[in-house]
């Protein structure tokens, strides 16, 4: 790829993530390169096959930051805890007004879906399965209905106004980890002995 249409690439990627895809002009991009309107269309034909080609770029570097947290994790249960707590990893690629502008694009969304239908989510499923098989992960759920919840839970928490008055994000996380991981019922091993109570 030339220098000049990956300075295209990386400047349209930046202007849509920050401004959004539908407020960010071609000549916006064009100036900012800087590089003349008619060298972007020549590159990518329209507005639209620039947006594809920034979104496969985006789907590739989160699925290499998936791989590197699950590779080098210790275990299965290790690299769900770290893939829930790193969430900030994922979210530096895309802006909330960069994917609300992306569903605009049926295209580019069925991509995404596709993409989490065929990698994303068979590979949630063999970390759970995984996990089962060591024993660290109940075996009595299918790793399908886990993942279904994982997928709930991901984009419920996705919308901000659910969690207002609620305290940091970092404290909402961890304790929907918790949550996750210990259910709400009480476990003997976390009540405190008689012995405890009377100190």
């Amino acid at each position: 790829m030339s220098r000049k249409k990956e300075e295209v690439l990386q400047t349209g990627r930046r202007l849509f993530v920050e401004h959004g895809i539908i407020d960010t002009s071609m000549e916006q991009i064009a100036e900012a390169v800087p590089v003349s309107k008619m060298t972007i269309y020549n590159y990518f034909q329209n507005k639209e096959g620039l947006l594809d080609q920034i979104v496969d770029r985006i789907v590739d570097e989160m699925m290499k930051e998936y791989r590197d947290i699950v590779d080098h994790a210790n275990s299965p249960l290790e690299a769900l805890d770290r893939l829930t707590k790193e969430r900030e990893r994922f979210s530096v690629h895309v802006s909330d007004k960069f994917v609300s502008d992306l569903a605009k694009f049926p295209d580019q969304m069925e991509k995404l879906i596709r993409f989490n239908q065929e990698h994303v989510v068979p590979e949630f499923e063999m970390l759970i399965f995984k996990g089962q098989q060591m024993g660290q992960i109940r075996k009595d759920i299918s790793p399908q209905v886990l993942v279904a919840f994982l997928t709930f839970i991901k984009e419920f928490s996705a919308r901000t106004e659910w969690y207002q008055g609620l305290g940091s994000l970092n404290a909402i996380s961890e304790q929907l980890s918790t949550i996750l991981y210990y259910g709400i019922i009480e476990r003997p091993e976390d009540k405190p002995s008689s012995k405890e109570k009377s100190d």
